[in-house]
């Protein structure tokens, strides 16, 4: 079994009401509940970076932008074409 580590934390009324109904539907723990949904957040972070937040810390200018994400995809694009014209096998998401 996989070393658990103890955490304390504060949940509002609502989140424990619906938290307990959910483990009661699925008959999963509500610290199995709570560690899947830490997962999928963690993973969901690791998928898409947060370019707002990032941009945020290098300069105002770039975190006013509306579309930044599709901007970012875009230059990704283009720099995944440049490593393929130049045979580079790296390929950046």
């Amino acid at each position: 079994m996989t070393r658990m580590i103890r955490k304390q934390l504060f949940i509002t009324a609502e989140q424990n009401r619906k938290l307990k109904a959910r483990a009661a539907a699925t008959g999963l723990s509500e610290g199995e509940l709570i560690r899947a949904g830490i997962d999928q957040e963690l993973a969901v972070q690791a998928e898409k970076p947060d370019w707002r937040r990032i941009a945020a810390g290098l300069s105002s200018d770039w975190a006013k932008r509306e579309h930044l994400d599709e901007e970012m995809q875009d230059i990704r694009r283009r720099w995944n074409r440049r490593d393929q014209l130049l045979g580079r096998k790296a390929k950046r998401t």
